[in-house]
């Protein structure tokens, strides 16, 4: 019996009111202890969701030895020393088993073409170490964090981001600290080049681990979908206010990491105004009630502007702005609604001229010094790698994480956030190849452990 639950029985069989008084002191002591470790066990744990989301690789450790990686093999040897092959989740057995089904057209490309890239047996091998990575973080989570949900988790992601991003901003004003933060990491070759290219020039913010290029933007993307989750539960909320200004400040400075983190501003803000019934279109009852979220967010944006105009016009003309803002930049000049990097994109959109190539790839994924066939589009690297067979197999991998996560928690909200979850993917695949498996994986894994109970996962071996 708990220790409250214990007092609670006492108190009804004593008449005193010295001793009715002395036991609920006590359980209030023990109450408030039990909050004060849970916020203890919070830090060191949002430590280690920062080094999950982040999957850094310290120096001097191999490359390939990163925080999620290192997560994954000891979440491995928990699950195999907690639980029995029969008692491990369907959900989980069944998303393993069709992660193997990359290995298909895998094998069958490179037998055919004669190729040995195993780009996609690596991806499909850390896939399944970053699943029983998240599980190790939500089992900790769901032991020392007292009564830990969805929300929780969102707000772990979501601080660890905005954590990321700041620092990112530190560093750009504190160049030391940038040095010192690339000394102590691992980067692969394209992107230690890039680095030591763009950093003399300083157009852009880098963060920790992989919070930097196109990945950067994907991460505070997301970050921002989850913060329009939380809003459409919170509206006009006490913690909407902060909800809102955390939105803007990841908006922001993701922007100056990449600008892919503006596809995850638009469909989130797009997001908090869908109405609660499906209803696609916009609703003047949505609209009232993110008022908040309208007011904060076009005031800050045309106090932006003004403060750019009138206190710091010189701003216009440095590098940072431009690369952040080229779009706005070429709306007011009156060109057209693209950039730089869009104008490449688009000279990446190479597409095979045999059916071979189309059904089952070239089996070919990267070349020395860059990406095969000079493209970093998604869909493209994919059809070349393992063809339309294998790119419909690695989409059938999302489908199935977003049909089984919507099964374990039969919830109008979270089924809504998966769907745009899913959109977010698809969208950003036209960029370069993007998946949002690792914060998927961390709600699949609560669902299991918090809807699917048993005897094993409720062990009190790992008991904070």
């Amino acid at each position: 019996m708990a220790p409250i639950a214990k007092f609670l029985v006492v108190e009804r069989g004593t008449g005193s009111t010295a001793v009715t008084e002395r036991l609920f002191f006590e359980a209030k002591t023990i109450l408030n202890m039990k909050l004060t470790q849970s916020k203890l066990h919070a830090l060191w744990l949002f430590l280690l969701y920062f080094l999950y989301i982040f999957n850094i690789s310290f120096a001097p450790l191999p490359y390939y030895v990163r925080t999620r990686v290192l997560f994954g093999v000891v979440g491995l040897a928990v699950a195999t020393l907690m639980l029995r092959p029969s008692r491990i989740s369907k959900s989980v057995v069944w998303i393993i088993c069709i992660f193997g089904l990359l290995l298909v057209p895998s094998v069958l490309t490179a037998a055919i073409n004669h190729n040995v890239d195993l780009w996609f047996t690596q991806y499909t091998v850390q896939q399944i170490l970053h699943l029983f990575g998240a599980y190790l973080l939500v089992l900790l989570s769901v032991r020392c964090i007292q009564d830990f949900n969805l929300d929780k988790l969102f707000k772990m992601v979501i601080y660890a981001v905005a954590l990321n991003n700041l620092l990112a901003v530190i560093m750009f004003f504190v160049p030391p600290l940038q040095d010192f933060m690339v000394s102590v990491q691992n980067y692969d070759e394209l992107a230690r080049t890039k680095l030591e290219e763009y950093l003399d020039m300083s157009f852009r913010l880098y963060g920790w681990g992989i919070q930097t290029f196109f990945m950067g933007g994907l991460i505070s993307g997301y970050a921002l979908l989850l913060l329009a989750y939380l809003l459409r539960k919170e509206f006009g909320g006490p913690q909407s206010l902060r909800l809102i200004l955390l939105f803007l400040f990841i908006t922001l400075t993701g922007m100056f990491i990449a600008r892919t983190t503006l596809v995850g501003a638009i469909l989130g803000g797009g997001y908090l105004f869908l109405p609660d019934n499906w209803n696609t279109e916009l609703s003047l009852t949505a609209i009232r009630r993110n008022f908040r979220f309208l007011f904060v967010v076009i005031g800050a944006a045309i106090a932006g502007i003004a403060t750019l105009n009138y206190l710091f016009p010189e701003a216009w003309n440095t590098d940072i702005i431009g690369y952040a803002l080229e779009l706005y930049i070429n709306l007011d000049q009156g060109n057209e609604l693209a950039t730089q990097s869009t104008d490449d994109l688009m000279t990446m959109y190479l597409w095979p001229d045999n059916w071979q190539t189309w059904l089952i790839g070239d089996g070919q994924f990267n070349v020395p010094g860059g990406f095969y066939m000079d493209t970093d589009v998604g869909y493209l690297r994919m059809i070349y790698y393992f063809g339309l067979l294998g790119t419909a197999v690695f989409f059938l991998i999302q489908l199935f994480l977003v049909w089984r996560i919507r099964w374990l928690y039969r919830d109008r909200q979270v089924a809504l956030l998966l769907t745009i979850s899913l959109g977010y993917v698809l969208i950003l695949n036209l960029k370069a190849m993007a998946d949002v498996n690792i914060f998927l994986f961390l709600m699949l894994w609560l669902g299991v452990l918090v809807g699917e109970p048993d005897e094993e996962l409720s062990s009190d071996s790992l008991n904070c």
